[in-house]
C-alpha cells in the first residue's frame, strides 16, 4: 500500500534536449529489453506504447510516470524511466514513488517522492513540472489509487495530451481493491467505463444535465490487454438530434405528447 507523505523535490533540471543517447534507431520493445523494464516480458505493453505514442519521438514532450519500482531499496527501480529517456531524446522523464528515489535521477529525469493518491502531492506536482504530454500510471495498480491520480491529474495533461494505465486486470482482484464483481461501481475498470459513456453524453436524453469536464475533454478512449489510452482533446460535436445540455425535459417525452 502506499503512504501518504510530503512531496518532495528530489532532483535536478537539465535542459531539455541534451544527452540525447541516439536510441531513435531502435524500437521501443528494444529499449524496453535494453533496459530491463517488464513492460516488454512479463507484459506485452512496449508495442501499444509504441502505436500511440511514436508521434511524439522527436518531439521536447514532459512525460510523468508514477511508480518507479524497486519498492523501499532506493538505488532499485528506474528501468522505464531510462527507457523512455533514450526513446524520447529531447523529452523530460518525471516519476513519483512513495519511496526515496533520489539515487535514480540522472539528466533528464527527475523524481518526486509522494504518494499518488494525496491531491496535495499531486497538485504541486502538476503545477511544478506540468502540464504533462503523457501520463503512464504505473503506480500501485489499487482501484481507489488509480482513479485518484487521474482525477487529480487530468487537469494538468496538455490538451491534446494521452494518459495511460497500466495493469488493469487488477481492477478484477479484491487484493488490489478491485472485484470479482463486474458491476461494482468502485473498481477502475467501472471508473474508465463511465468515462467511455461520456464520450456519448450529448445523446443522453436527461434533464438538466450539466456536462463534466472529461465529458467535455475526452476525446477518445482505447481499451487493449490490461491497458487504457485515454486521448485529451476536444469531444464537442453536436448530436444530430438532440439539443444541447442543459435540457428542461426529455426528448422522447416532447415526441409522445
Amino acid at each position: 500500500m502506499l503512504r501518504t507523505t510530503t512531496l518532495e523535490r528530489l532532483s535536478t533540471e537539465g535542459p531539455p534536449g541534451t544527452s540525447a543517447e541516439g536510441g531513435d534507431s531502435l524500437s521501443l520493445r528494444e529499449l524496453a529489453v535494453r533496459h530491463g523494464t517488464d513492460k516488454e516480458g512479463a507484459h506485452f505493453y512496449a508495442r501499444w506504447y509504441e502505436r500511440f505514442l511514436a508521434h511524439l519521438r522527436d518531439r521536447p514532450i514532459t512525460l510523468l510516470e508514477i511508480g518507479v519500482g524497486g519498492y523501499e531499496d532506493p538505488t532499485v527501480g528506474g528501468e522505464s524511466l531510462r527507457m523512455w529517456k533514450e526513446y524520447f531524446p529531447s523529452g523530460r522523464i518525471v516519476a513519483i514513488d512513495v519511496y526515496d528515489k533520489q539515487a535514480l535521477v540522472e539528466d533528464r529525469i527527475d523524481i518526486v517522492q509522494g504518494s499518488q493518491d494525496d491531491p496535495v502531492v499531486l497538485e504541486r506536482l502538476g503545477n511544478e513540472y506540468g502540464p504533462f504530454d503523457v501520463i503512464v500510471d504505473d503506480g500501485s495498480h489499487h482501484s481507489p489509487h488509480v482513479i485518484a491520480s487521474f482525477t487529480h491529474l487530468f487537469p494538468h495533461l496538455t490538451p491534446d495530451g494521452i494518459y495511460v494505465i497500466e495493469d488493469l486486470q487488477t481492477s478484477y482482484w479484491p487484493e488490489f481493491q478491485g472485484s470479482h464483481d463486474l458491476g461494482d461501481p468502485a473498481t477502475s475498470m467501472n471508473f474508465l467505463k463511465r468515462l467511455v459513456d461520456g464520450l456519448n453524453h450529448v445523446e443522453w436524453d436527461v434533464v438538466d444535465y450539466e456536462p463534466t469536464t472529461t465529458d467535455r475533454q475526452i476525446e477518445s478512449i482505447t481499451f487493449v490487454h490490461n491497458m487504457a489510452f485515454i486521448q485529451r482533446g476536444p469531444n464537442d460535436e453536436p448530436s444530430n438530434l438532440l439539443p444541447p445540455h442543459p435540457r428542461n425535459r426529455t426528448h422522447w417525452d416532447r415526441r409522445g405528447t
